[in-house]
């Protein structure tokens, strides 16, 4: 099978959750021997060009395009025209595409023209949100169900884009060819059809991430630091940095109770962020450690020394990535219970939750965490590696993907 894949961002490009998902498809489906092909195209740089590289053997031809005005954020003709000439040089069986919001609706518009098969990876709710997000400014997240084109009190930061009139409906027409959309949740598939899309369209294949050694060299020094310090005290994972739909401002209140909970513990920060919550974190005392941003390879080695993670986002987040990379290398998560954590972590066999933005709820089950024996502790790692062997291996996910690409030919 011959499968082109579009996305807005891929390594060693922007690195999120999304972008490390589509790297272990690429790789699980090449090793089952599919011909694949990323594209990664976007219409937000400062100046036009493209080259082409290979990133661990995929082969990614990168396309950028300066000056997006807001008629382009919902169809870009350039991209349309890009996406047009790659699959006539590829002549891939399907198209699958990420996420858009650097690239437009022109993936979707050009696939309809060349008449090639397409489906859809859903990773947060652009369809239904210009942040999408379903988040506000308030904090709050917005029922799509009672708001049948958007509440339009959206949080317009980190990606903003295509704030249109009817916006809901328009996409929903843009998108209509494209044969099923994928989503690693059940939480997002029941907020795109309490938005009023058929549950027909939509099928659940969990993220696979491919079983690779923890990395012991080619690391950096910072990193190297803090797996060192891990084995002589307890260390608390934050992937998030100082971003606040992550829950920064939520660790950030907890952090003196954590410091209480557990005296001794590190609490490591990687990732970037808002520049103020990450000079708060840098205030709160040396047993607070930033790393600021970790190459996405490089993060599993901090995976792996943790004691815990922690993952006290505030929005929808959909399935986390961090999630399944912790549990891969035996770390149980402290979550917050909202959009798709709840599906993954399972109290007391795999880590604990709390309500959403719960400082001290957060606090409490770190505090229950530590309370517990050493083979209690050990109990629980085994429990996060067998069922990321069990139920999120990236033989499993290839398997299930190609159910859908069948489907989706049919």
């Amino acid at each position: 099978m011959r499968v082109l894949f579009v996305c807005n961002h891929f390594p060693p490009d922007y690195t999120g959750g999304a972008e490390v998902s589509l790297y272990h498809t690429c790789r699980g489906l090449m090793a089952d021997g599919s011909a694949c092909r990323v594209l990664h195209i976007n219409n937000r740089r400062t100046s036009t060009d493209q080259e082409w590289h290979d990133v661990d053997g995929i082969p990614v031809h990168r396309i950028q395009f300066a000056t997006r005005w807001p008629w382009q954020e919902v169809v870009d003709r350039r991209i349309v025209a890009a996406v047009r000439r790659e699959v006539q040089d590829f002549h891939p069986d399907l198209v699958h595409i990420h996420n858009v919001s650097g690239s437009s609706l022109a993936p979707y518009v050009a696939c309809n023209q060349e008449s090639i098969p397409t489906v859809g990876s859903l990773h947060d709710y652009w369809l239904l949100c210009p942040n999408n997000l379903l988040y506000r400014e308030d904090g709050t997240t917005c029922d799509p169900a009672e708001y049948s084109e958007g509440c339009g009190r959206c949080l317009r930061r980190y990606d903003y884009w295509a704030d249109v009139p009817a916006r809901r409906s328009l996409f929903a027409r843009l998108t209509r060819d494209a044969r099923l959309f994928i989503s690693p949740s059940q939480a997002l598939i029941a907020e795109h059809v309490a938005a009023g899309y058929s549950p027909a369209r939509f099928r659940l294949v969990q993220h696979g991430i491919e079983d690779r050694p923890i990395p012991t060299e080619g690391i950096s020094q910072e990193v190297a630091g803090a797996c060192k310090a891990a084995q002589t005290r307890p260390m608390l994972l934050f992937a998030g940095g100082g971003v606040e739909i992550k829950g920064a401002k939520t660790l950030l209140r907890a952090l003196p109770l954590l410091h209480d909970a557990v005296q001794d513990a590190l609490i490591v920060i990687a990732g970037g962020g808002d520049a103020a919550t990450l000079q708060a974190f840098r205030r709160a005392g040396s047993h607070v450690l930033i790393l600021g941003k970790v190459p996405f390879l490089q993060m599993r080695a901090l995976y792996a020394a943790a004691d815990l993670v922690l993952f006290p986002s505030v929005c929808l987040d959909n399935s986390p990535m961090v999630i399944y990379e912790a549990f891969q290398t035996g770390t149980p998560v402290v979550g917050a219970a909202i959009g798709g954590v709840p599906e993954l972590v399972r109290p007391g066999e795999r880590g604990m939750l709390f309500e959403p933005d719960d400082a001290e709820g957060l606090a409490q089950r770190v505090a229950q965490h530590f309370a517990k024996t050493a083979d209690e502790r050990r109990r629980m790692r085994h429990n996060c590696r067998r069922y990321a062997h069990d139920c999120l291996s990236l033989s499993r996910h290839v398997s299930a993907m190609r159910r859908v690409y069948d489907e989706a030919l049919q």
